[in-house]
């Protein structure tokens, strides 16, 4: 007895298969593209700053307009820049930023710091009028590390104090347990004598 194979698809079913696929694939590649030309837009975007110290100043008081993905972003994409020193500036705005989802204080103010001791240097002749903010901004930095140290520390320091009153109830509780478990022993006792023979008053 003579068995035939019958292909489960028809040449026409397989083709629609195959350019739905290729369809697939091929949208799922343009997307991927414009999702990097996006990102290389916004690249080019902030390489546009100004860096005149007004541009700087500007773009430090933008800083405050943006949520914190956009930070986050604008941070990835400045890493991906040049170290010069307006790029550096801006480096550590964000950085440090408060509404940076995940500030680097201490990064953000040896930038600053650095290039605050080059401060003679002529590739920062034009940043100069900016030196007396930056000052203050690595300051401010700095305050803010040792404020979130301080606070650190006191948080471990209230951790340890509620571990030992934990420990102290339940000190507690397990004398009240014993206490209790006394009390109930006194109570089965039989009466001394002289307690049985005691007359009513």
């Amino acid at each position: 007895m003579k068995t035939e194979f019958v292909f489960p698809f028809s040449f026409s079913g397989l083709s629609r298969l195959f350019l739905a696929l290729g369809l697939g694939l091929l949208l799922g590649a343009c997307a991927n593209l414009g999702e990097r030309d996006a990102e290389a837009d916004a690249a080019r975007d902030v390489d546009r700053v100004s860096a005149t110290a007004q541009g700087l100043l500007d773009y430090y008081y933008n800083l405050a307009t943006m949520s914190g993905q956009s930070l986050a972003r604008e941070r990835r994409l400045l890493s991906q820049l040049g170290s010069d020193p307006d790029v550096l500036v801006r480096r550590a705005m964000v950085l440090g930023h408060p509404r940076q989802p995940n500030p680097d204080l201490p990064q953000a103010r040896n930038i600053l710091e650095d290039l605050l001791k080059k401060a003679e240097a002529p590739e920062l002749y034009r940043l100069r009028p900016l030196f007396p903010m930056l000052r203050q901004l690595a300051e401010g930095y700095g305050e803010r590390i040792r404020l979130e140290k301080q606070l650190t520390a006191q948080t471990r320091q209230m951790e340890k104090q509620y571990q030992k009153l934990l420990s102290f109830q339940r000190q507690a509780s397990e004398l009240q347990e014993k206490l209790n478990g006394l009390a109930n022993i006194e109570r089965t006792l039989p009466r001394s004598r002289t307690e049985t023979l005691r007359p009513a008053m």
